[in-house]
Protein backbone atom coordinates (compact mmCIF):
# COMPACT_ATOMS: atom_id res chain seq x y z
CA UNK A 1 0.00 0.00 0.00
CA UNK A 2 1.31 3.45 -0.50
CA UNK A 3 2.15 5.90 1.98
CA UNK A 4 -0.28 8.62 1.47
CA UNK A 5 0.86 11.03 4.36
CA UNK A 6 1.59 13.72 2.33
CA UNK A 7 -2.48 13.77 0.91
CA UNK A 8 -3.73 13.73 4.42
CA UNK A 9 -1.24 16.34 5.41
CA UNK A 10 -2.46 18.35 2.12
CA UNK A 11 -6.68 17.66 3.19
CA UNK A 12 -5.75 18.60 6.88
CA UNK A 13 -4.17 21.99 5.53
CA UNK A 14 -7.45 22.76 3.50
CA UNK A 15 -9.85 21.28 6.36
CA UNK A 16 -8.13 24.21 8.65
CA UNK A 17 -8.61 26.83 5.89
CA UNK A 18 -11.65 26.18 6.09
CA UNK A 19 -12.09 26.81 9.73
CA UNK A 20 -11.81 22.80 10.67
CA UNK A 21 -9.86 22.11 14.01
CA UNK A 22 -8.77 19.01 14.15
CA UNK A 23 -9.33 16.41 16.84
CA UNK A 24 -7.36 13.29 16.16
CA UNK A 25 -6.27 10.58 14.14
CA UNK A 26 -7.86 7.33 14.61
CA UNK A 27 -9.14 3.83 13.24
CA UNK A 28 -12.09 3.61 11.11
CA UNK A 29 -14.42 2.75 14.13
CA UNK A 30 -15.46 -1.03 13.63
CA UNK A 31 -14.07 -1.09 9.80
CA UNK A 32 -10.75 -3.23 8.35
CA UNK A 33 -9.67 -0.38 6.63
CA UNK A 34 -6.11 -0.05 6.93
CA UNK A 35 -5.73 3.61 6.29
CA UNK A 36 -6.32 5.92 9.72
CA UNK A 37 -8.79 8.56 9.15
CA UNK A 38 -8.59 12.20 10.68
CA UNK A 39 -11.39 13.54 13.00
CA UNK A 40 -12.40 17.53 12.73
CA UNK A 41 -14.93 19.29 14.47
CA UNK A 42 -16.30 22.73 13.23
CA UNK A 43 -18.10 24.90 16.35
CA UNK A 44 -18.92 28.20 14.17
CA UNK A 45 -19.93 26.15 11.62
CA UNK A 46 -22.41 24.47 14.07
CA UNK A 47 -23.04 27.91 15.34
CA UNK A 48 -23.75 29.44 12.16
CA UNK A 49 -26.42 26.77 11.60
CA UNK A 50 -27.89 26.92 14.77
CA UNK A 51 -28.26 30.78 14.50
CA UNK A 52 -29.91 30.05 11.82
CA UNK A 53 -32.51 28.13 12.95
CA UNK A 54 -31.11 24.65 11.57
CA UNK A 55 -30.87 21.94 13.88
CA UNK A 56 -27.71 20.34 14.20
CA UNK A 57 -27.19 16.56 15.32
CA UNK A 58 -24.15 15.57 13.23
CA UNK A 59 -21.03 17.56 14.30
CA UNK A 60 -18.08 15.46 13.48
CA UNK A 61 -16.72 15.98 10.30
CA UNK A 62 -14.13 12.67 8.87
CA UNK A 63 -11.26 12.74 5.79
CA UNK A 64 -10.83 9.41 5.48
CA UNK A 65 -10.47 6.00 3.27
CA UNK A 66 -13.75 5.30 1.60
CA UNK A 67 -13.41 1.52 0.91
CA UNK A 68 -11.50 -1.25 2.40
CA UNK A 69 -9.07 -1.22 -0.32
CA UNK A 70 -5.34 -0.27 -0.53
CA UNK A 71 -5.20 3.04 -2.00
CA UNK A 72 -8.22 3.66 -2.59
CA UNK A 73 -10.41 7.27 -2.68
CA UNK A 74 -10.13 9.64 0.14
CA UNK A 75 -13.53 12.12 1.08
CA UNK A 76 -14.68 13.89 3.91
CA UNK A 77 -17.57 12.02 5.46
CA UNK A 78 -20.28 14.03 7.96
CA UNK A 79 -23.32 12.35 9.09
CA UNK A 80 -26.51 12.12 7.00
CA UNK A 81 -28.24 14.45 8.95
CA UNK A 82 -26.02 17.33 8.58
CA UNK A 83 -26.82 20.36 6.63
CA UNK A 84 -24.01 20.28 4.57
CA UNK A 85 -26.40 16.61 2.98
CA UNK A 86 -29.74 18.98 2.69
CA UNK A 87 -29.17 22.83 1.94
CA UNK A 88 -28.78 24.14 -1.49
CA UNK A 89 -26.29 26.03 -0.87
CA UNK A 90 -23.35 23.02 -0.35
CA UNK A 91 -23.04 20.85 -3.45
CA UNK A 92 -24.00 17.60 -3.35
CA UNK A 93 -21.47 14.90 -2.38
CA UNK A 94 -20.36 12.77 -5.40
CA UNK A 95 -19.15 9.59 -4.10
CA UNK A 96 -20.13 7.44 -1.70
CA UNK A 97 -18.65 5.50 1.92
CA UNK A 98 -18.70 1.82 1.51
CA UNK A 99 -19.45 1.91 4.83
CA UNK A 100 -23.23 2.39 5.25
CA UNK A 101 -23.33 3.69 1.96
CA UNK A 102 -22.76 7.05 3.50
CA UNK A 103 -22.53 10.21 0.62
CA UNK A 104 -19.01 11.63 0.41
CA UNK A 105 -17.44 14.79 -0.65
CA UNK A 106 -13.65 13.49 -2.70
CA UNK A 107 -11.61 15.71 -5.59
CA UNK A 108 -11.32 13.29 -8.70
CA UNK A 109 -10.05 14.69 -12.03
CA UNK A 110 -12.35 17.24 -13.13
CA UNK A 111 -14.34 17.29 -10.45
CA UNK A 112 -12.98 19.32 -7.21
CA UNK A 113 -16.17 18.64 -5.06
CA UNK A 114 -14.72 18.25 -1.65
CA UNK A 115 -12.41 22.23 -2.45
CA UNK A 116 -15.54 23.50 -3.83
CA UNK A 117 -17.68 22.23 -0.67
CA UNK A 118 -15.19 23.71 1.54
CA UNK A 119 -15.16 27.25 -0.31
CA UNK A 120 -18.98 27.52 0.24
CA UNK A 121 -18.52 26.73 3.69
CA UNK A 122 -16.20 29.53 4.21
CA UNK A 123 -18.32 31.52 2.51
CA UNK A 124 -21.39 30.62 3.98
CA UNK A 125 -19.66 31.77 7.35
CA UNK A 126 -18.55 35.12 6.13
CA UNK A 127 -22.23 36.21 5.32
CA UNK A 128 -24.63 37.20 7.63
CA UNK A 129 -27.51 35.29 8.66
CA UNK A 130 -29.51 38.04 6.60
CA UNK A 131 -26.93 38.46 3.69
CA UNK A 132 -29.74 38.97 1.58
CA UNK A 133 -31.69 41.78 2.01
CA UNK A 134 -35.64 40.96 1.86
CA UNK A 135 -35.75 44.39 0.22
CA UNK A 136 -33.38 44.29 -2.21
CA UNK A 137 -33.42 41.77 -4.98
CA UNK A 138 -30.57 40.80 -7.96
CA UNK A 139 -31.55 40.46 -11.24
CA UNK A 140 -29.49 38.83 -13.89
CA UNK A 141 -29.04 41.07 -17.55
CA UNK A 142 -27.64 40.05 -20.62
CA UNK A 143 -26.30 41.89 -23.93
CA UNK A 144 -26.09 39.61 -27.26
CA UNK A 145 -23.23 41.22 -29.44
CA UNK A 146 -24.99 39.25 -32.46
CA UNK A 147 -27.82 41.42 -32.12
CA UNK A 148 -26.56 44.89 -30.78
CA UNK A 149 -23.17 46.31 -31.08
CA UNK A 150 -22.49 47.94 -27.97
CA UNK A 151 -19.77 49.94 -29.90
CA UNK A 152 -19.13 52.62 -26.67
CA UNK A 153 -17.94 49.75 -24.69
CA UNK A 154 -14.73 50.90 -24.06
CA UNK A 155 -16.00 54.42 -23.47
CA UNK A 156 -18.05 53.19 -20.70
CA UNK A 157 -15.00 51.91 -18.87
CA UNK A 158 -12.74 54.50 -19.25
CA UNK A 159 -15.43 56.92 -17.61
CA UNK A 160 -16.25 54.33 -14.75
CA UNK A 161 -12.69 54.10 -14.16
CA UNK A 162 -12.59 58.13 -14.08
CA UNK A 163 -15.25 58.90 -11.91
CA UNK A 164 -16.16 55.47 -9.93
CA UNK A 165 -19.20 54.66 -12.17
CA UNK A 166 -21.36 54.54 -15.45
CA UNK A 167 -24.42 54.73 -15.93
CA UNK A 168 -26.52 52.99 -19.26
CA UNK A 169 -30.08 52.48 -20.16
CA UNK A 170 -30.92 49.14 -20.00
CA UNK A 171 -33.44 46.74 -21.76
CA UNK A 172 -35.25 44.76 -19.22
CA UNK A 173 -37.45 42.24 -20.98
CA UNK A 174 -40.73 41.72 -20.10
CA UNK A 175 -39.73 42.14 -15.88
CA UNK A 176 -41.33 45.34 -14.78
CA UNK A 177 -40.50 43.90 -10.34
CA UNK A 178 -37.01 45.72 -10.54
CA UNK A 179 -36.86 48.90 -8.64
CA UNK A 180 -34.44 51.58 -7.69
CA UNK A 181 -31.50 50.18 -6.00
CA UNK A 182 -31.73 45.92 -6.70
CA UNK A 183 -28.49 44.63 -7.79
CA UNK A 184 -27.42 43.97 -11.16
CA UNK A 185 -25.32 41.23 -12.98
CA UNK A 186 -24.44 41.59 -17.02
CA UNK A 187 -24.00 38.33 -18.60
CA UNK A 188 -22.61 38.39 -22.31
CA UNK A 189 -24.36 35.83 -24.34
CA UNK A 190 -24.20 34.41 -27.86
CA UNK A 191 -20.89 34.11 -29.07
CA UNK A 192 -17.31 33.92 -27.29
CA UNK A 193 -16.06 34.69 -24.67
CA UNK A 194 -19.69 34.15 -22.78
CA UNK A 195 -19.69 35.30 -18.94
CA UNK A 196 -20.53 38.06 -16.82
CA UNK A 197 -19.17 40.82 -18.12
CA UNK A 198 -20.52 43.60 -15.17
CA UNK A 199 -22.44 44.36 -12.11
CA UNK A 200 -24.13 47.73 -10.41
CA UNK A 201 -27.36 48.94 -9.01
CA UNK A 202 -30.24 49.68 -10.63
CA UNK A 203 -30.99 53.50 -10.43
CA UNK A 204 -34.18 53.85 -11.53
CA UNK A 205 -37.75 51.46 -11.80
CA UNK A 206 -38.67 50.37 -15.36
CA UNK A 207 -39.99 52.77 -17.87
CA UNK A 208 -41.03 52.63 -21.72
CA UNK A 209 -39.22 54.18 -24.18
CA UNK A 210 -38.97 53.55 -28.07
CA UNK A 211 -37.65 50.18 -28.72
CA UNK A 212 -33.45 49.86 -28.66
CA UNK A 213 -33.70 48.27 -32.47
CA UNK A 214 -35.16 51.34 -33.96
CA UNK A 215 -38.34 50.08 -34.92
CA UNK A 216 -40.72 52.78 -35.37
CA UNK A 217 -43.85 52.79 -32.96
CA UNK A 218 -42.33 49.78 -31.27
CA UNK A 219 -41.27 50.34 -27.25
CA UNK A 220 -39.19 48.21 -24.96
CA UNK A 221 -38.92 47.83 -21.13
CA UNK A 222 -35.96 49.58 -19.51
CA UNK A 223 -34.09 51.03 -16.50
CA UNK A 224 -31.40 52.58 -16.03
CA UNK A 225 -28.07 50.91 -14.42
CA UNK A 226 -25.10 52.12 -12.68
CA UNK A 227 -22.19 50.04 -13.39
CA UNK A 228 -19.54 49.68 -10.64
CA UNK A 229 -17.80 47.20 -12.51
CA UNK A 230 -17.35 46.32 -16.60
CA UNK A 231 -15.18 44.19 -18.44
CA UNK A 232 -13.79 44.99 -21.88
CA UNK A 233 -14.23 41.03 -23.26
CA UNK A 234 -11.81 42.07 -26.45
CA UNK A 235 -9.12 42.69 -24.00
CA UNK A 236 -9.92 40.69 -20.76
CA UNK A 237 -11.31 37.61 -19.25
CA UNK A 238 -14.68 37.45 -18.02
CA UNK A 239 -16.22 35.63 -15.11
CA UNK A 240 -17.10 32.95 -17.63
CA UNK A 241 -18.71 29.08 -17.05
CA UNK A 242 -16.41 27.78 -15.33
CA UNK A 243 -16.65 30.38 -12.45
CA UNK A 244 -20.74 30.11 -12.93
CA UNK A 245 -20.25 26.80 -12.04
CA UNK A 246 -18.77 27.10 -8.88
CA UNK A 247 -20.95 29.74 -7.74
CA UNK A 248 -24.20 27.08 -8.81
CA UNK A 249 -22.32 23.64 -8.77
CA UNK A 250 -26.46 22.45 -8.59
CA UNK A 251 -27.19 24.49 -11.68
CA UNK A 252 -30.21 25.71 -10.24
CA UNK A 253 -29.85 29.38 -11.75
CA UNK A 254 -30.34 29.97 -15.79
CA UNK A 255 -27.14 31.82 -16.46
CA UNK A 256 -27.19 31.96 -20.35
CA UNK A 257 -31.34 33.25 -20.73
CA UNK A 258 -33.01 34.88 -23.54
CA UNK A 259 -33.71 37.60 -22.43
CA UNK A 260 -33.09 40.23 -19.70
CA UNK A 261 -34.42 41.07 -16.14
CA UNK A 262 -34.85 37.59 -14.57
CA UNK A 263 -34.05 36.67 -11.09
CA UNK A 264 -31.07 35.20 -9.47
CA UNK A 265 -31.71 32.53 -6.67
CA UNK A 266 -31.57 33.83 -3.52
CA UNK A 267 -29.61 30.12 -2.49
CA UNK A 268 -26.41 31.49 -4.78
CA UNK A 269 -25.96 34.89 -3.89
CA UNK A 270 -23.21 35.35 -1.31
CA UNK A 271 -21.41 32.51 -2.75
CA UNK A 272 -21.89 34.78 -6.68
CA UNK A 273 -20.98 38.31 -4.67
CA UNK A 274 -18.04 36.74 -2.67
CA UNK A 275 -16.55 34.95 -5.76
CA UNK A 276 -17.38 38.24 -8.35
CA UNK A 277 -15.18 39.87 -5.78
CA UNK A 278 -12.54 38.08 -5.55
CA UNK A 279 -12.39 37.58 -9.29
CA UNK A 280 -12.62 41.59 -10.35
CA UNK A 281 -9.59 41.67 -6.88
CA UNK A 282 -7.75 38.86 -9.09
CA UNK A 283 -7.54 40.41 -12.52
CA UNK A 284 -6.99 44.18 -11.06
CA UNK A 285 -10.59 45.55 -12.50
CA UNK A 286 -11.17 47.88 -10.00
CA UNK A 287 -14.62 49.28 -9.79
CA UNK A 288 -15.99 51.82 -7.09
CA UNK A 289 -18.99 50.04 -5.33
CA UNK A 290 -19.70 52.81 -3.10
CA UNK A 291 -21.66 56.42 -4.01
CA UNK A 292 -18.80 58.31 -2.51
CA UNK A 293 -15.78 60.24 -3.56
CA UNK A 294 -13.65 60.24 -0.38
CA UNK A 295 -10.66 58.69 -2.07
CA UNK A 296 -9.82 61.95 -4.19
CA UNK A 297 -5.79 62.11 -3.77
CA UNK A 298 -3.74 65.71 -3.57
CA UNK A 299 -2.81 65.20 -7.44
CA UNK A 300 -4.68 67.33 -9.93
CA UNK A 301 -8.25 68.10 -10.59
CA UNK A 302 -9.22 70.05 -13.89
CA UNK A 303 -12.99 71.07 -14.92
CA UNK A 304 -13.62 72.02 -18.51
CA UNK A 305 -16.70 73.59 -19.56
CA UNK A 306 -18.81 71.12 -21.91
CA UNK A 307 -16.98 68.18 -21.20
CA UNK A 308 -17.11 65.33 -18.08
CA UNK A 309 -15.61 65.86 -14.66
CA UNK A 310 -12.22 64.56 -15.18
CA UNK A 311 -10.56 63.76 -11.30
CA UNK A 312 -7.15 62.21 -10.90
CA UNK A 313 -8.06 59.04 -7.91
CA UNK A 314 -6.02 56.68 -5.93
CA UNK A 315 -7.89 53.59 -6.91
CA UNK A 316 -9.16 51.30 -3.67
CA UNK A 317 -10.80 47.84 -4.08
CA UNK A 318 -14.30 48.29 -2.93
CA UNK A 319 -16.67 45.74 -1.73
CA UNK A 320 -20.56 46.30 -2.83
CA UNK A 321 -21.82 43.65 -0.13
CA UNK A 322 -20.16 45.54 2.58
CA UNK A 323 -21.59 48.57 1.48
CA UNK A 324 -25.19 46.32 1.43
CA UNK A 325 -24.55 45.31 4.58
CA UNK A 326 -23.51 48.07 6.40
CA UNK A 327 -26.88 50.23 5.40
CA UNK A 328 -28.74 46.99 6.12
CA UNK A 329 -27.63 47.76 9.95
CA UNK A 330 -27.15 51.06 9.92
CA UNK A 331 -30.20 52.44 7.78
CA UNK A 332 -30.56 55.11 5.04
CA UNK A 333 -30.70 58.03 7.22
CA UNK A 334 -27.28 60.51 7.47
CA UNK A 335 -25.99 59.04 11.12
CA UNK A 336 -24.45 62.76 11.74
CA UNK A 337 -27.26 65.12 10.68
CA UNK A 338 -30.14 62.44 10.60
CA UNK A 339 -31.12 63.40 7.02
CA UNK A 340 -32.60 61.16 5.13
CA UNK A 341 -33.13 61.47 1.43
CA UNK A 342 -36.69 59.51 0.80
CA UNK A 343 -38.25 61.20 3.71
CA UNK A 344 -37.06 64.90 1.75
CA UNK A 345 -37.40 63.79 -1.57
CA UNK A 346 -40.01 60.71 -1.68
CA UNK A 347 -39.15 57.85 -4.28
CA UNK A 348 -36.69 59.34 -6.38
CA UNK A 349 -34.69 59.53 -2.78
CA UNK A 350 -34.99 56.29 -2.12
CA UNK A 351 -31.86 54.10 -1.15
CA UNK A 352 -29.47 57.58 -2.06
CA UNK A 353 -26.75 58.21 0.66
CA UNK A 354 -23.05 57.99 0.76
CA UNK A 355 -21.12 55.45 2.47
CA UNK A 356 -18.22 56.93 4.82
CA UNK A 357 -14.84 54.88 5.79
CA UNK A 358 -14.06 55.53 9.35
CA UNK A 359 -10.64 54.76 9.31
CA UNK A 360 -9.65 56.19 5.38
CA UNK A 361 -8.81 53.51 3.05
CA UNK A 362 -6.52 55.96 1.13
CA UNK A 363 -4.52 56.29 4.18
CA UNK A 364 -4.01 52.52 4.89
CA UNK A 365 -3.39 51.89 1.11
CA UNK A 366 -3.27 48.17 0.83
CA UNK A 367 -5.94 45.58 0.74
CA UNK A 368 -7.96 44.95 4.63
CA UNK A 369 -10.59 43.06 5.72
CA UNK A 370 -14.07 45.59 6.44
CA UNK A 371 -16.09 45.03 9.27
CA UNK A 372 -19.36 46.80 7.06
CA UNK A 373 -20.85 47.66 10.85
CA UNK A 374 -18.02 49.03 12.53
CA UNK A 375 -16.21 50.11 9.75
CA UNK A 376 -18.67 52.06 7.26
CA UNK A 377 -21.65 54.70 8.00
CA UNK A 378 -23.85 56.31 6.18
CA UNK A 379 -23.72 60.08 5.97
CA UNK A 380 -25.19 62.49 3.35
CA UNK A 381 -22.98 64.27 0.87
CA UNK A 382 -22.97 67.23 2.87
CA UNK A 383 -21.68 66.02 6.24
CA UNK A 384 -19.35 64.01 3.94
CA UNK A 385 -17.91 67.17 2.35
CA UNK A 386 -17.76 68.53 5.70
CA UNK A 387 -15.19 65.02 7.32
CA UNK A 388 -12.77 65.36 4.33
CA UNK A 389 -12.64 69.52 4.46
CA UNK A 390 -9.36 68.71 6.16
CA UNK A 391 -6.39 66.24 5.69
CA UNK A 392 -6.80 64.11 8.01
CA UNK A 393 -10.47 63.96 8.16
CA UNK A 394 -12.61 64.89 10.69
CA UNK A 395 -13.96 62.38 12.69
CA UNK A 396 -17.84 61.57 13.63
CA UNK A 397 -18.00 62.66 17.04
CA UNK A 398 -16.10 66.16 15.74
CA UNK A 399 -18.43 67.01 12.95
CA UNK A 400 -21.33 66.29 15.67
CA UNK A 401 -19.62 68.68 17.73
CA UNK A 402 -19.79 71.08 15.30
CA UNK A 403 -23.07 71.12 14.31
CA UNK A 404 -23.96 70.66 17.88
CA UNK A 405 -21.67 74.25 18.52
CA UNK A 406 -23.00 76.19 15.60
CA UNK A 407 -26.51 75.19 16.80
CA UNK A 408 -26.62 76.49 19.98
CA UNK A 409 -24.77 79.65 19.12
CA UNK A 410 -27.97 80.38 17.17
Amino acid sequence: MTDRKSTYDSLKIRMENAGFHFEKEQRPHLQKRKESELVFIHPDLVNKFEQNGIKVNANKFYIKPLTDEPNCEIGLVTGISSPLHKHVEFIKPNTIDSNKDTPAWSNKENDSSLDILLNQIKSYLKSSETTIDNNISTFLFTWNPQKWNWTDLQESIEHLDKVGYVVRRWSCGNSKNIKKGDRVFLVRLGEEPKGILGSGYAKSSYYVAPHWDGTQGKTANYIDIEFDILINPDKNILFDKNDLDKVDPNNIQQWFPQQSGISIKPEILSLLESNWFDFVRENKYIGNGFVSNDVISDETESFMEGKSKEVTQTRYERNPQARKTCLRYHGYSCQICEFNFENKFGEIGKGFIHVHHINAIAGIGKEYEIDPKNDLIPVCPNCHAMIHSKRPAFTIDEIKAKIKTTANSV
